[in-house]
């Protein structure tokens, strides 16, 4: 197979230079990456993945700007202002509007009251620079990327790696030293703050992982079960889903469903059946709904914290916090609308901390909160609401694209992994450690469908 796969990218150099540049740089982001973790283990590991998709992004970025450069030299490419409206109107919406989200963001950076963090970021390395690395591959790879089945097994490499290391942790043991000061798993939030699973870090992010890599590989498997080399996806898809539920992420668990809920009856054969699965969703919702309003047990848990929430007890704690966070974050939205503080400045806006108590420790662990544990309130925040619409509108057309489309295995795919992720992120916030992935995805998903409306 290896063998294959090598003979495949020789062939490719030669048919297509940027398409094969950009297969490398997949292979390197799909397979190394997840699996890099530095030299000290989780105590350094988001500067540590960070510094990788530095030079791998910088890598692909100046391979595809020799290439180019190439083909100018030859006159394959003729480059002046003229020509600029004809780029422009071969790019598809979705493209344009991340383009013009851009925009947005380096306006909001310039006008930033904060221009000591916006460049780089506060602590998290999502200032401007990396979000313009994360819509660079987007549009890089919805040029130049071709969606390869042989990605998924590449995928499969760290996916098997995270299995077997979450596993062993899972079970009080601390392989390749991962943890410092010879702490496990359950010394987390104890001893340390966060819990820590498998190379990409605290379980959250491990989450959002698995929820790009689950639900691509059961579509592959559901479409394409008669390869039997299919069954070890599905094999590490039902192990990685059991893990995800082992660590307690809701966020995860919620999207996992959201997505089965969603991606289901596009396997089905007719329309009237699925008709039929909508209006069993909604009478099941709805009974949930009434079972969640009877519910009397404690709120605590993912069941107790939705009961709550439903019969409108909820309270700022609900969430983790997250209902305190949120309501701080809509605060400081009004305050900035437009272009908001700047790309990653809220956690120097917000004023809010959250003290954990812990045996043995009499003032518990005292954190500063510095993200909104909702990405798309991030957005709005960060970089004003005008950004988070183009955003919104760039996931939606990419979206409903993908329902049209979803016959197609790649859109299926890729649309798939991105609709989980951005579930699961509604909780959550995009960090260097798995948001590049979600943006390969983004963009093999757009050029599947720009493929396949070229083909028609």
């Amino acid at each position: 197979m290896i063998k294959r796969w090598l003979l495949t990218i020789k062939r490719s150099f030669v048919d297509d230079t940027a398409q094969a540049i950009t297969s490398c740089f997949i292979v390197v982001m799909f397979g190394l990456f997840p699996c890099f973790f530095g030299v000290n283990g989780y105590a350094n590991i988001t500067w540590s993945k960070y510094l990788f998709l530095l030079v791998a992004s910088g890598l692909y970025f100046f391979s595809l700007l020799i290439w180019w450069l190439v083909r100018i030299r030859r006159q394959e490419i003729r480059l002046s202002l003229c020509s600029l409206p004809g780029l422009w109107q071969k790019l598809s919406p979705v493209q344009r509007l991340l383009l013009g989200y851009a925009l947005l963001m380096v306006l909001s950076a310039l006008a930033s009251p904060y221009p000591y963090l916006v460049w780089w970021g506060e602590g998290r390395y999502e200032g401007l620079l990396t979000m313009l690395i994360y819509l660079a591959i987007f549009i890089a790879v919805s040029s130049f990327g071709r969606f390869k089945s042989w990605y998924l097994y590449v995928l499969l490499i760290p996916v098997c790696l995270n299995i077997i290391l979450s596993l062993l942790q899972l079970h009080g043991g601390n392989p390749l030293s991962l943890y410092p000061n010879n702490y496990d798993y359950f010394d987390g939030n104890v001893l340390y703050s966060g819990q820590f699973l498998g190379t990409i870090g605290n379980t959250g992010l491990l989450s959002a992982f698995l929820c790009l890599v689950i639900p691509a590989f059961i579509c592959y498997f559901i479409r394409q079960h008669t390869d039997r080399r299919s069954y070890a996806l599905l094999a590490a898809a039902v192990i990685a889903a059991i893990i995800m539920f082992r660590s307690g992420v809701a966020a995860g668990m919620v999207a996992l469903a959201v997505g089965i809920l969603v991606i289901l009856p596009l396997f089905l054969p007719s329309r009237r059946a699925r008709w039929i699965y909508v209006i069993l969703i909604i009478i099941l919702l709805a009974a949930l709904l009434l079972w969640l309003w009877q519910y009397e047990g404690d709120h605590v848990g993912l069941v107790g914290e939705a009961a709550a929430f439903v019969q409108g007890k909820a309270d700022d704690s609900l969430g983790s916090g997250r209902i305190a966070i949120w309501k701080e974050t809509l605060q400081l939205i009004q305050d900035r609308p437009i272009l908001g503080g700047g790309p990653d400045t809220i956690g120097e806006r917000l004023d809010l901390y959250f003290t954990r108590e812990v045996d043995g420790i009499p003032t518990g662990y005292r954190t500063k909160v510095d993200m909104a544990h909702n990405d798309y309130l991030n957005i709005a925040a960060n970089t004003g609401i005008p950004s988070l619409v183009l955003y919104v509108l760039a996931l939606g057309i990419s979206f409903v694209s993908w329902l049209k489309n979803s016959r197609d295995v790649a859109v299926l795919i890729c649309g798939a992994a991105v609709l989980c992720y951005c579930v699961q992120i509604f909780f959550s916030f995009s960090l260097c450690i798995t948001a590049p992935l979600f943006w390969i995805f983004w963009g093999l998903l757009e050029q599947s469908l720009r493929q396949k409306k070229n083909a028609r």
